[in-house]
């Protein structure tokens, strides 16, 4: 369990910077920060909800993914965009024509895991393996808008704030099989698009609020009962139609 915690971490970035920061963005965002007696739901089943999250990794004809070395460790971005993806092969590609490589698309779940056997798999331990996630630079803008408006100075969100999660204030909630639940966006335009199905003065009632994907995990796990969703992202609508499209012509 702890070895995912750490993995979950090194792919978020850094953690938050301090228990001010903490503080700043569990009120920002409506999180709570502070750990609950007990668990709701196990780590392991709050990570899965991750699964309608797809990132793109760049990997050899194997399907093995290509960190970057560093100095100090080896990275693997996480792109939550394949033309982020597609435009780096294309980099790599040009400056390493020997090398055929590609681009991967995995549930973010399942990186998690793949992260967590990849550094176990290291011969040299002094380099850890940490895989940020990249994501979308209008978003990343409209979450640091959204936490100036609420007095977070630039120092705390640029340490606090590696994946920018939106929602609202009160939790806008979607039918589920399960039940109602409260639901956490990776992207604002999603956001947006649900808030304008809703009667104007049911929309006006919600706020949009935003907060880092570790303390999203932290409410998720925390809450007092499952009570919480994330909805799946553009992305991952986008390669259910190509696979349903794949399947229509192969029948």
């Amino acid at each position: 369990m702890q070895s995912r915690r750490n993995a979950m971490r090194h792919r978020l970035g850094r953690k938050l910077g301090s228990v001010a920061l903490s503080a700043g963005l569990a009120w920002a965002g409506a999180i709570s920060l502070l750990p609950a007696p007990a668990q709701a739901i196990p780590e392991a089943d709050a990570i899965k909800k991750l699964q309608v999250v797809p990132v793109f990794v760049i990997t050899d004809s194997n399907g093995v993914p290509l960190p970057i070395p560093r100095e100090k460790e080896l990275v693997l971005p996480l792109y939550l965009e394949s033309a982020k993806a597609n435009e780096q092969l294309a980099a790599l590609n040009k400056n390493n024509p020997g090398i055929k490589a590609g681009v991967v698309a995995l549930p973010l779940n399942v990186m998690n895991e793949k992260v967590v056997e990849l550094n176990k798999q290291l011969k040299d331990k002094s380099k850890p393996l940490v895989a940020p996630i990249i994501g979308n630079d209008g978003d990343r803008t409209q979450a640091v808008k959204i936490l100036k408006e609420q007095g977070l100075t630039e120092k705390q969100i640029q340490e606090g704030l590696n994946v920018p999660v939106f929602f609202t204030k009160p939790f806008l909630t979607i039918t589920t099989p399960e039940g109602p639940r409260g639901v956490f966006f990776f992207s604002y335009e999603n956001l947006e698009n649900a808030l304008a199905k809703l009667p104007v003065a049911e929309r006006q009632k919600l706020k949009p609020q935003v907060a880092d994907l570790t303390a999203v995990l932290r409410e998720i796990i925390n809450a007092p009962s499952d009570s919480f969703t994330i909805f799946p992202t553009p992305e991952y609508f986008r390669l259910v139609k190509e696979n349903q499209a794949k399947g229509k012509q192969g029948n």
